[in-house]
C-alpha cells in the first residue's frame, strides 16, 4: 500500500515538473537574430531593410511581432558604411535609425489622422569602432507613443545623413517566445470559416476512405467465399490429376 503511494506521488511531481517546464519555455525570454539577407544600400532618410509581420510566419527570420518585446528587450543593429556623407550643418551623429510603423490605427495618441505612425527612434548606444547601434526600450515607447505593440506592422532601419549604409545584422534581445499581434476581425472570421470548411473537407474525405475500405473488404471476402465455394463443389480425382464436380466424381 505504501509503495503504491510512493508512486503515485512520483506521477504526480513528475507530471508537475512537465507542466512547470512547458510553462517556463511558453515564456521564457530569449534573442532574436532576424534575416537581413534583403537589406540593401541606403542614404538620405531612407530605408535599409524592413520587417513586416506576418500572420502565416510570425516567428521566421524575416518577420518580426513587436509585442515580442519585453522590458528588457534591446534592438542591437549592425552596418557597413559604404560611403561617409558626414556633414556638420546635418549630421544626426548615428547613421542608423530605427523606425515603428503602423497604418492599423495603433491605440496611441501620436496616431495620425490617417490612421498610421512613423515613429522614428534614435540610438542609445553608438559604438562607431565596431559600427554597432542600440536601441532601447523605454525610447521607443516614448517614440511610438504607447508599449501596445500589437498594431506595429513594420519595423524598418533606414539611413540618416550622416552616411550611405547597408544593414547587416539585427538581434532584439529578451523577447517573449509568443506574440499576441493584433488581427483584424474581418480577417480572423474569413479565417474561422476557411479553417471549418477544411475541417469538414477533410472528415468527409476521412468518411469516403472509411467507405471505400469497407467496399472493399465486403469485396475482398466475397471472392474468398465465390473461391471456397467453388473448391468446396469439387474433388480431386487422383487418376486424372485434376480437380472435377463431386456430382460427377460420385
Amino acid at each position: 500500500m505504501r509503495n503504491r503511494f510512493i508512486r503515485k506521488l512520483t506521477s504526480v511531481l513528475m507530471a508537475a515538473g512537465i507542466m512547470a517546464g512547458s510553462a517556463l519555455t511558453v515564456f521564457a525570454d530569449g534573442d532574436v537574430t532576424l534575416d537581413c539577407t534583403d537589406a540593401i544600400e541606403s542614404e538620405g532618410w531612407t530605408q535599409s531593410v524592413k520587417f513586416g509581420y506576418n500572420r502565416e510566419d510570425p516567428n521566421g527570420a524575416k518577420y518580426f511581432d513587436a509585442t515580442r518585446m519585453t522590458p528588457d528587450s534591446v534592438i542591437k543593429v549592425t552596418y557597413d558604411i559604404v560611403e561617409d556623407h558626414y556633414d556638420e550643418t546635418q549630421a544626426t551623429g548615428y547613421p542608423v535609425e530605427l523606425i515603428f510603423q503602423s497604418w492599423s490605427h495603433p491605440d496611441t495618441p501620436l496616431v495620425g489622422s490617417d490612421g498610421g505612425l512613423w515613429a522614428k527612434i534614435a540610438p542609445a548606444k553608438v559604438d562607431e569602432a565596431s559600427n554597432t547601434e542600440e536601441f532601447a526600450y523605454a525610447d521607443i515607447v516614448e517614440a511610438y507613443g504607447s508599449d501596445n505593440f500589437e498594431k506595429v506592422d513594420c519595423v524598418l532601419f533606414g539611413s540618416t545623413n550622416d552616411a550611405k549604409i547597408l544593414v547587416t545584422g539585427v538581434t532584439i534581445t529578451n523577447c517573449k517566445d509568443e506574440g499576441n499581434h493584433w488581427v483584424d476581425p474581418s480577417i480572423a472570421e474569413a479565417e474561422k470559416a476557411a479553417e471549418q470548411k477544411e475541417k469538414a473537407n477533410t472528415k468527409k474525405n476521412i468518411i469516403g476512405i472509411v467507405v471505400g475500405i469497407a467496399a472493399g473488404v465486403i469485396v475482398a471476402v466475397g471472392v474468398v467465399w465465390f473461391i471456397i465455394s467453388s473448391k468446396s463443389r469439387e474433388a480431386f480425382d487422383v487418376t486424372t490429376g485434376e480437380f472435377v464436380d463431386k456430382k460427377d466424381a460420385k
